[in-house]
């Protein structure tokens, strides 16, 4: 299944859905992408820091654009990784 986000009115489990996103399997929502009616959502890559390994966790924190400063060890650097995400979602947030 892959998710779409609705541009145009849809018929979807009997229901006209006019906005939103829906999951629909890859054939039905190429028809659909192809005449315009709905878009490809890029997945999401679901992210559980606290399973990431010490290499993982700075590349991840090098894409966000996160100062690890003095921070070495996991324990450091998953500290310095969850400060910085906390800042930026109240930032966001405010």
């Amino acid at each position: 299944m892959f998710k779409y986000k609705v541009l145009g009115p849809v018929i979807f489990g009997g229901v006209i859905v006019n906005s939103g996103e829906i999951e629909l399997d890859e054939t039905k929502g190429a028809r659909l992408v192809e005449r315009g009616i709905l878009e490809e959502v890029e997945a999401e890559e679901e992210t559980d820091i606290n399973k990431m390994k010490v290499d993982q966790l700075k590349d991840y924190a090098e894409k966000n654009g996160i100062d690890l400063g003095d921070a070495k060890g996991k324990p450091e650097i998953l500290k310095a990784i969850k400060e910085a995400e906390a800042v930026a979602n109240a930032n966001t947030t405010s």
